[in-house]
């Protein structure tokens, strides 16, 4: 592990963010100049038709390192993208509007880079989590449809995988992302599914939901989307498309010998 490089690394992807988004980074600023880590910030524009990439070029504010030179892909694809540049010990990406409580920022970094886990996430349907009492019934019916339909098709004891708050450890993620394919809301599931396949250890955390920002995301018109994305990923396994080195000597690697 290189001593020098930031405790953290946290990519944000962003679609359409002129409005918000240098309110939402001041506010994450804020609050990790009190954590006390190291950090970097990779805002990554995706693409948007609005000012989102002049609002983030124009933001004066200490460790922030905004990627405005890719084209529109989707959420997934811009997380990839920022996380192909992270220089951190531990990398985190969520959401544009940084909706959960930032306390799990450091948890997460401590679980990651204290105790060795290959990756942490939040998981809104562990005890201690609030998250479900803002939606409405419609919408928590079908989230907990789609859940138990990615259980079935990929990713086995994970109850949550779209919760837009997950860490990695830098070298798995500087190996992971780059075999992931999918560039949509799909891309949480595979990458899960490629971490699982490969024995990587994940811990689960509960999340509190403190800032419920825009969405342009239909539970239902997204989910069917998702669950035809999803479809392929075991396939890619079985012909190898997932096959890295890296991780396979990650997975293995003693914890000592990386936090050295």
């Amino acid at each position: 592990m290189d001593a020098s490089a930031p405790d953290l690394s946290l990519v944000i992807p962003i679609w359409k963010g002129e409005s918000f988004v240098k309110d939402r980074l001041a506010f994450l600023g804020r609050f990790l100049e009190q954590s006390g880590l190291t950090y970097e910030i990779l805002p990554v524009d995706d693409g948007s038709p609005d000012r989102t990439a002049e609002v983030l070029n124009g933001i004066s504010m200490k460790g922030l390192r905004p990627i405005t030179d890719v084209p529109h892909s989707g959420k997934f694809g811009a997380i990839r993208e920022g996380m192909k540049r992270t220089r951190g010990k531990v990398c985190i990406f969520t959401d544009a509007d940084i909706p959960y409580d930032l306390a799990a920022i450091p948890y997460m970094v401590s679980l990651v880079r204290d105790r060795g886990f290959h990756l942490a996430i939040g998981d809104r349907t562990l005890e201690g989590s609030s998250y479900a009492e803002t939606l409405g019934v419609s919408r928590r019916f079908a989230t907990s449809l789609f859940a138990v339909a990615i259980r079935l098709i990929v990713t086995g004891g994970l109850f949550d995988t779209q919760c837009g708050l997950k860490a990695f450890r830098g070298d798995v993620a500087r190996a992971l992302f780059p075999v992931l394919r999918e560039d949509g809301f799909a891309g949480d599931v595979e990458a899960l599914y490629v971490a699982l396949k490969y024995n990587l250890e994940i811990k689960r955390i509960p999340v509190r939901l403190r800032h419920h920002g825009p969405s342009s995301v239909s539970t239902v018109k997204h989910g069917l989307t998702m669950l035809r994305s999803i479809l392929p990923l075991k396939g890619r396994w079985d012909r190898g498309m997932y096959r890295s080195p890296d991780l396979e000597k990650l997975a293995t690697q003693d914890y000592g010998s990386w936090n050295g």
